[in-house]
């Protein structure tokens, strides 16, 4: 069977035993801070899963996108090792929502494997749970071919799921194929071992417990299944491939990387390098396609690493220039009608790649070029450890990853320094980030002590009305509490009815007031729990003596009215951003994040290139003209398939329900939207873009003002031109003239700045620097320090001019870099390039030129002393060689 006749078989299956078929959520969750990347088809129903949200349906089928890579779950340096690791591939996946439990997931499994897929039985084993007697009865009595000791127990580290530190966990069983005696006969060739021969192709969780914040665990309101099985494993069994890399989820990504470097495949190490190759490509294209981007921080790091990684593979395939790439379409082909997502980013994507090629190819060989002189000094000195600093150098001036170095180093029979390049990673972090992860934890924490209390209610007694166009509602209050966070009161109440939105899809929670005749509420912070609204907020007036003595539970609830008009506006006016961008830009841009609050609006979108001021103006005029023409803001609640044939938008990361509300401004704008906006565009007031920027490679971000906010911008902008014109004595409409008048006197005067500091040193004066014989050759040397380029190169050229023989060697910190910079005199007869590459070379920093000037760069930490000693020695074997 094919990949995609599997995956299709197993969907077809669950679907005909009442499961609901849903698509895969991105593989960057951009809706969960607690995860990296999708690693589990259970990320979507996470929220299911603890009881947050109630489940549509109590049965479901998923094919998910899953990346390990970062975090807890990290396959990355098993990639091309083993044939069964990958970053990213995809998860078969069935789920109970309090449905069914273990005995229906067993069943479901073992009859999709043997009759369906028609796997061998007596290649079979089943593993259960140290202490799950019932899921090892239910395995002698569904299987009772594994009763011949192929039902095996392990324990937590084999047997037990978590999907985190928090979160849902329980026990689990498993389902691993035999490959046979080819793939090893010794003890370690066993089950769970970590060989060829036993494979796992299915985990059944048994979902029973939920851990908190606080570390404690305790069991979920209805037990619940979650499975998962690798497809791209599977596959290998049904194909009877080597390894996962020799099936035909691999085989054509693998035959062009052969094709395009000249270089075989081999299945074994000597083709490891096309191995991670073909793993990368499909890692970046999904993820950046699901907007992802390449960047120092979170997923884009570990993206960059990936591509990284793979090029450094690359050269070792003796493939210097970008290729990567042009896998792109081979991929697209290959799995583009199953997640057309990497059909419509194509472009975009292999644009991102290439640039990240060859931004990186620019340092990659003259890093490999460091590296293996590093590694020689080390040998020749009985070294067995790279230090840390270098370490660091490698990874902050030519962007190595500290893994791939690590690699790199092992396959020199060496180790790294990892304490020493942490610490230095340490130093050189100088944002905290404390306040963010304090509100983060917070608001984790207030959830978790309500989680407990609400977990005993029966969910169908707590069901909140959201009053979507209303600023001020009337509700009876279903559920209130007082609970105490170190030592501040703090109230959460449940109301039936309320006008508060919260957090989603972008748009920030709302702000405002409970009012009683008992209490005042300030309410600062929101959250659902299945169908309810909690509201959580201080108390600013008491009226009573204990909150459990409150008969009258009838209340009002009152928006920040100012506030919320000001989300509104912003919100609608990301719609219409969103739908110029596409207009100005192309159709390959779409959302990769947003935040929608009172200040201003917040809009990351793929696209390649900085918007040029042109692009940005066009943007602006576009929306400001849609918001002129006073067009009615249109919502319909719609079928979600039918909408999206409708051709609305489905914002990036987003979940939706079978039913969605569908925003429209005309025919300009369509999007799914479950926000608040306001009712016509002329309520949106001036838009104004503040600001364009690279989030990561191939991910743009625009921040821009509207309403109140954009006001005050153009009245600040207003007061800075009228103090301009008032400085430069010229109206309003020749300031452009009087500023770039200004700027070019300024380089004037700067140029003839520079031009007198050169020319300080022209008369060859050995005033400043040392100077020493050396076989008849005066060498002249100084330290400056801090300088300017033209200052030091001054110094340097009047040597050039000597009548007599001088080799002249200067080091200064030039914007923030250390320079290296000689020349030698026409009696001297040395080329002073080639002395200075070989100088620079034995210093760890390279550079080179012409035979009477060269220039170059030299590692931060080298003293000066030692650098004139280098060179001195260098010139002295040059001398001698010429002499010889």
């Amino acid at each position: 069977m094919k990949t995609s006749e599997i995956r299709q078989s197993f969907i077809e299956y669950f679907l005909s035993k009442d499961h609901k078929k849903y698509s895969s959520s991105p593989v960057i969750p951009f809706d969960d801070p607690t995860l990296m990347f999708a690693n589990a088809g259970m990320n979507q129903f996470k929220d299911v899963f603890t009881g947050k949200k109630k489940a549509e349906y109590p049965r479901a089928v998923t094919v998910q996108k899953c990346m390990r890579a970062g975090g807890k779950h990290n396959d990355l340096e098993n990639v091309g090792r083993t044939g069964r690791h990958h970053t990213f591939f995809e998860m078969l996946g069935n789920f109970s929502f309090g449905d069914y439990f273990k005995e229906e997931a067993i069943y479901y499994h073992w009859e999709w494997v043997t009759k369906y897929l028609k796997l061998p039985k007596d290649k079979l084993y089943a593993t259960v749970y140290l202490d799950d007697d019932e899921a090892f009865e239910l395995w002698e009595k569904i299987a009772p071919e594994l009763k011949n000791g192929r039902i095996l127990r392990f324990d937590k580290k084999d047997n037990y799921w978590t999907m985190g530190e928090t979160g849902p966990n329980g026990p689990c069983s498993e389902i691993h194929f035999d490959r046979g005696e080819k793939y090893g006969t010794g003890p370690e060739h066993w089950v769970n071992g970590d060989t060829e021969r036993y494979v796992e192709i299915g985990n059944l969780v048994f979902m029973q417990y939920n851990t908190g914040p606080d570390g404690v665990t305790e069991p979920l309101p209805r037990p619940s299944v979650d499975t998962g099985s690798g497809l791209e494993r599977i596959t290998c069994m049904m194909q009877n491939a080597e390894s996962n890399y020799e099936t035909d989820a691999f085989t054509g990504l693998i035959e062009h990387i052969s094709e395009i470097t000249g270089k075989k495949y081999h299945t074994d190490e000597r083709g490891l390098s096309h191995r991670v190759i073909a793993d990368h490509i499909r890692a970046l294209t999904f993820c950046i396609a699901d907007g992802g981007g390449l960047s120092n921080e979170k997923q884009g790091y570990v993206l960059r690493r990936i591509l990284r990684r793979a090029s450094r593979h690359g050269r070792r395939l003796d493939k210097h220039e970008p290729f990567i790439y042009r896998l792109v379409p081979t991929l697209v082909e290959q799995m583009g009608d199953v997640y057309p997502e990497i059909a419509e980013k194509k472009t975009h994507i292999e644009k991102v790649i290439r640039s990240e090629e060859e931004s990186f190819g620019r340092t990659l060989d003259t890093g490999l070029e460091l590296f293996d002189n590093l590694t020689a000094k080390i040998k020749r000195s009985g070294g067995k450890t790279i230090p840390g600093n270098e370490v660091f150098k490698l990874y902050d001036t030519y962007g190595f990853p500290v893994d791939l170095t690590s690699v790199m180093a092992e396959e020199q029979g060496l180790a790294i320094d990892m304490a020493g390049f942490e610490k230095m990673m340490h130093q050189q972090k100088t944002q905290s980030r404390t306040a963010s992860h304090f509100a983060d934890g917070r608001k984790e924490q207030l959830q978790y002590m309500l989680g407990e209390i609400l977990g005993k209610i029966p969910s169908d007694k707590l069901k909140t009305e959201f009053i979507r166009e209303k600023f001020e509602v009337d509700a009876n209050v279903l559920e209130i509490f007082e609970l105490d966070e170190g030592g501040n009161k703090i109230v959460a109440l449940i109301p039936d009815r309320t006008p508060f939105y919260v957090d989603a899809g972008g748009q920030i929670s709302d702000y405002g007031t409970i009012e009683s005749d008992s209490f005042k509420l300030k309410i600062d912070y929101l959250f659902n729990y299945n169908e309810a609204i909690v509201h959580f907020g201080e108390l600013i007036e008491k009226k009573y003596d204990d909150l459990e003595n409150i008969s009258e539970l009838k209340v009002k609830l009152y928006l920040d009215t100012a506030r919320r008009w000001d989300i509104m506006r912003n919100h609608t006016a990301t719609h219409l951003l969103h739908a110029a961008l596409r207009k100005v830009l192309g159709d390959h841009v779409k959302q990769s994040g947003s935040y929608v609050g009172p200040d201003k609006l917040r809009f990351d979108f793929s696209h390649f290139n900085p918007m040029t001021p042109e692009e940005i103006k066009r943007v602006e005029e576009i929306v400001n003209s849609k918001i002129l023409e006073g067009f009615d803001v249109g919502t319909v609640e719609d079928d979600l398939e039918k909408a999206k044939k409708s051709g609305a938008m489905a914002i990036f990361g987003e979940k939706y329900g079978s039913k969605v509300r569908v925003v429209s401004v005309a025919d300009f704008s369509k999007e799914l939207c479950g926000g608040t906006h306001v009712q016509n565009v002329s309520q949106i007031g001036p838009f104004m873009i503040t600001l364009e920027t690279a989030v990561a490679s191939g991910i743009r971000r625009i921040e821009a003002v509207t309403g109140r906010e954009a006001v005050a911008y153009m009245l600040s902008q207003k007061e800075t031109v009228d103090k301009i014109s008032k400085m430069t004595n010229r109206p309003i409409e020749e300031l452009s003239d009087a500023v770039g008048e200004t700027q070019s006197k300024l380089l004037e005067l700067q140029k003839e700045n520079k031009k007198l500091k050169a020319e300080k040193f022209s008369g060859g004066s050995v005033s400043v620097g040392s100077e020493e014989k050396i076989d008849g050759v005066s060498f002249r040397h100084n330290d400056f320090g801090r300088v300017e380029a033209e200052e030091m190169a001054g110094w340097i050229d009047s040597g050039k001019e000597a009548n007599y023989p001088l080799i002249t060697v200067a080091i200064g910190l030039v914007n923030g870099k250390r320079t290296f910079m000689s020349s030698a005199s026409a009696a001297a007869g040395v080329h002073v390039g080639n002395l200075s590459r070989d100088i620079l070379k034995e210093l760890g920093g390279r550079g080179g030129g012409k035979p009477n000037f060269a220039q170059g760069s030299i590692p931060e930490d080298t003293d000066a002393d030692h650098i004139f000693k280098i060179s001195a020695d260098k010139i002295r074997e040059t001398i001698e060689k010429s002499s010889g």
